[in-house]
């Protein structure tokens, strides 16, 4: 055998040496992948009953939320017949003050007047 018989036996086990350690190293990246389908079809398994509980959650919130709202209707209607109330009552109440001060007022006045006339006429 010459020089290049044994130079192309060299290059083919080199080539040989190469496909074989693509050959492995394309087997660990068919292994990742399948590793990887295996975690996500764990993690789709483990999802699909989280978001149905999810669903359940929301569902039971929005009924909660209705109640709330009911709630603040009738605290509103509350609100607004207590406003009433209190308007009622100060018109009730501060007529007739508002009328007893102005006649308290008037009858010291006319009181005042009267002592002074008389003051006048006594002298």
């Amino acid at each position: 055998m010459s020089g290049a018989d044994w130079a192309w036996i060299i290059a083919a086990s080199f080539w040989g040496v190469l496909v074989i350690a693509l050959c492995f190293v394309m087997l660990s990246v068919f292994r990742l992948i399948s590793e990887v389908g295996e975690l996500v079809k764990g993690v789709t398994d483990q999802t699909v009953p989280l978001l149905g509980g999810l669903n359940e959650t929301v569902a039971g919130v929005n009924v909660e939320l209705a109640r709330v709202d009911t709630i603040v209707a009738g605290v509103q209607s509350i609100t607004a017949t207590a406003d009433s109330l209190v308007g009622v009552l100060h018109a009730t109440v501060s007529n007739p003050m508002i009328k007893a001060a102005a006649w308290m007022t008037g009858t010291w006045a006319a009181t005042k007047s009267a002592k002074k006339l008389a003051e006048e006429i006594d002298e």
